[in-house]
């Protein structure tokens, strides 16, 4: 799947705004894409709220690249959020609230990014889902999104698994002796 993503200026804060306009009549929309929505909104919130647990873990344990790599995945998340609030408007929908999963703490970056995989399968299984429905329906507009941040999502999990395995095999290389023997 290959989605060109629109362009248009984001409600994130400093960013850009939208100028006021009214909302469209949410009686065309379909109950189970605003469900697909709502349900990608709480996830995409959740996982960057653990990803930000996890970058304060790893400033705790001075682990700073890690963190500093967890802020931006938390970022990426938010992004998706924003986008995903700008869909309901288009369908005449505001955010009735979301329910965020508890951020699960890690003693390590193994761990961490464990977590990180079962978060990205989550958003990987709704998007996949979300798109099928869509395209199903022939409701473009959702299926161009749910289709677009399915292959984000894709992406951020093969950049977890990279860093994981990279993190594993740099714990497994032989480190060379400093000062020899006495």
């Amino acid at each position: 799947m290959t989605y060109q993503r629109a362009t248009r200026n984001s409600v994130m804060a400093g960013v850009g705004q939208y100028s006021r306009r009214e909302l469209a009549s949410s009686s065309s929309m379909n109950p189970q894409i605003l469900g697909f929505l709502g349900r990608a909104m709480s996830l995409e919130f959740s996982a960057a709220q653990q990803y930000l647990s996890h970058a304060a873990l790893c400033q705790s344990r001075m682990e700073n690249q890690f963190a500093e790599e967890f802020v931006q995945l938390a970022n990426e998340e938010f992004r998706h959020a924003s986008e995903l609030t700008e869909r309901m408007v288009d369908h005449g929908a505001l955010p009735s609230g979301t329910v965020l999963t508890p951020s699960k703490p890690s003693f390590n970056i193994i761990e961490a990014l464990s977590i990180c995989e079962l978060s990205e399968m989550q958003l990987i299984n709704l998007y996949e889902q979300a798109y099928k429905l869509s395209a199903n329906i022939g409701s473009t507009g959702d299926a161009e999104l749910f289709g677009r941040l399915y292959e984000e999502e894709v992406t951020q999990l093969h950049r977890i698994r990279q860093w994981s395995a990279d993190y594993i095999a740099k714990s497994h290389a032989p480190h060379p002796m400093k000062g020899g023997f006495a």
